[in-house]
This record gives structure tokens, C-alpha cells and sequence, in this order.
């Protein structure tokens, strides 16, 4: 009997693209995309939030299923207004940012918004959110 434990050992990082070609070839997969694919909010004073709209669209064949939002941080929120996406649809996801989380914090940030959904080629997609809070004295000049 011949067996390949080399193949088994190699084709375990391939294994996300083999399964999106599988569910492909039996009838579709979702595909997860974002625009815009980061926010950036810019300088802001340090005593009022800001928000973003992102819209979240499935470029695939299947229904999109959107399994998880969370954030890098408390001070970030994200919102979506629907979880799942049907095929050649979009959905908004809702973003943001309040500097008051973190009073006495002033310069650039990133965080970072996670979107986990059934899509098998990127179960997990991460969108960059950078700010600069400005210090009072920067923001009333």
C-alpha cells in the first residue's frame, strides 16, 4: 500500500482553496468583497465620534452568510444592517470611531474591523480604520 504523508503535510495550507473549488463545482460559494477596503477618517477633535459607511458586497454565486463583526478595540463599533447577502447584493456595515474611549489619547490610531462570513476562500476579512485624534489646543486652532 502507498501512501503520501508528504502530500497530506503540504496540502494543509491549500486545503481554504481546494474546499472553495469543491463547494464551487457543487453549486456555488459566496464571495465576500468591501469598498471601500479601508477607512480612513482622517484628524479629528477628541470630543465627538465619527462614522463611516462601508458597503459589504457577495461577488459570488451563493448566499453570503455574515457570521461575525467585531473590532480591534472598544472604541471602534461596527454595524451591519443585514447578515446575509444574496448574490450580487450589498449590505452596509456601519463603522465607528469615538475618541472619547480614550481621553488624553491624541495621534494617529489604527484599528481594525473583522468581518468573519461563509465565504470559503476568505473566511475572514479585515478592514483598516485609521484616525489621528487631535489634541484640543491642534483642534480649536
Amino acid at each position: 500500500m502507498f501512501r503520501l504523508p508528504i502530500l497530506r503535510l503540504c496540502a494543509r495550507p491549500l486545503l481554504p482553496l481546494l474546499l472553495a473549488g469543491l463547494i464551487a463545482a457543487c453549486g456555488g460559494a459566496p464571495a465576500v468583497a468591501v469598498s471601500p477596503d479601508a477607512i480612513d477618517f482622517g484628524a479629528i477633535a477628541a470630543d465627538a465620534p465619527v462614522t463611516a459607511t462601508v458597503q459589504v458586497y457577495n461577488q459570488g454565486t451563493a448566499a453570503l452568510r455574515i457570521d461575525g463583526v467585531r473590532t480591534s478595540c472598544g472604541c471602534t463599533t461596527a454595524t451591519l444592517s443585514a447578515k446575509t447577502v444574496a448574490v450580487g447584493g450589498a449590505v452596509d456595515l456601519q463603522v465607528t470611531f469615538d475618541p472619547q474611549a480614550h481621553p488624553g489619547l491624541y495621534g494617529p490610531l489604527l484599528r481594525i474591523v473583522y468581518l468573519t462570513s461563509n465565504d470559503p476562500a476568505q473566511p475572514e476579512l479585515e478592514i483598516p480604520v485609521s484616525v489621528e485624534i487631535l489634541a484640543p489646543e491642534e483642534a480649536h486652532s
